[in-house]
């Protein structure tokens, strides 16, 4: 068995070769040999295990989580180790213990902002199999659709709207912009920066028409924004009036900037840069608020005559409110 300073005798765990992996880490520094990293991996792999069972860091996230942000860290960190001012073994546990601390605060964080869900507020949550609470989504991501539109003209783009339309209807809006862009890239073969600029065009598009449905919020002074991410929307205040305002910021929140600039551009070639562009008015301020004038509906309706054929059908059935009415109507579209 293994001996160590606390068992002499033998009787302990060996967690980790310090000399084997001052070895691997040594040949990794000299000659850059990517293969000795999977190796650095496989060594500590015991030792990173054993800390994070003993410090019972797996009530704040899963130990595959926190092995892989290990990993992470311990990758961009091995350049920097010195044999002449600690051992690999101490230097690993430093490693170890910091990615540990960081996971453990941003859990603590994160939790600070969920409320606890209890009886009360389970007693107002509408049942998974509600079928009005699915009509009324149904009927809402309807409306979305057949409301947003767009300024564009290139086929490829306007597809891409539509597919990032009917990604945010089918997630909920649960997904990032990075990561609805980036699939962006990878489905319709666009850049980083226009698959981005898209997806700004189409968020500000859903929100325009949803906005209406939102409850009615009180005035944002501008000087609340500063010292937020959303400070530069200040000095375009004195350009509207105070529910104009209201409405921009709530329009353009986490939104990029280079709106105002590409927003009247149909071809998406006008430059993200303000020196190369005239001075952003009270039109461009009015496009955001209201939508493009040259915009066009982004789905094309149904061809077919479905308003007669639901007047045809109306008497074979009873419908009792506005939810079944919809029914029967999304029914006779499909006919």
């Amino acid at each position: 068995m293994f001996a160590s300073k606390h068992n002499p005798h033998g009787g302990s765990s060996k967690h980790l070769d310090n000399g084997r992996l001052e070895g691997v880490i040594a040949s990794y520094q000299t000659q850059g040999d990517t293969g000795s990293l999977s190796e650095i991996i496989r060594l500590t792999q015991d030792r990173a295990l054993t800390l994070i069972r003993f410090h019972k860091t797996t009530r704040y996230g899963s130990e595959a989580e926190l092995l892989s942000d290990v990993h992470f860290k311990l990758l961009r960190a091995v350049d920097k180790f010195d044999p002449g001012k600690g051992s690999a073994f101490s230097f690993v546990s430093r490693v170890v213990t910091n990615v540990l601390c960081t996971a453990v605060s941003n859990a603590r964080r994160n939790s600070s902002r969920y409320l606890e869900l209890d009886e009360v507020a389970t007693s107002k949550l509408i049942e998974r199999g509600d079928a009005r609470a699915r009509d009324a989504v149904d009927d809402l991501l309807d409306r979305v659709r057949r409301g947003v539109r767009s300024a564009l003209s290139e086929p490829g783009e306007l597809d891409t709207q539509r597919w990032y339309v009917n990604s945010f209807c089918e997630d909920g809006f649960e997904s990032r912009r990075h990561q609805c862009a980036n699939a962006a890239v990878a489905v319709y073969n666009l850049s980083h920066d226009r698959s981005r600029e898209l997806y700004d065009l189409t968020m500000l598009e859903v929100r325009r028409v949803l906005y209406d449905d939102l409850k009615r919020r009180e005035p944002i002074p501008a000087g609340r924004l500063l010292g937020t991410r959303c400070a530069w929307m200040a000095a375009y205040r004195p350009l509207l009036s105070e529910p104009e305002f209201t409405k921009f910021v709530v329009l353009m929140r986490d939104l990029a900037p280079y709106l105002l600039l590409i927003i009247g551009s149909a071809d998406g070639s006008r430059s993200r840069r303000g020196d190369r562009n005239p001075a952003i008015g009270r039109k461009n301020l009015e496009w955001i608020l209201s939508g493009h004038p040259d915009a066009v509906p982004l789905f094309k309706p149904k061809s077919r005559n479905w308003a007669a054929k639901l007047t045809k059908f109306m008497p074979h059935f009873l419908l009792a409110n506005r939810t079944s009415e919809k029914l029967v109507e999304a029914n006779v579209r499909g006919c």
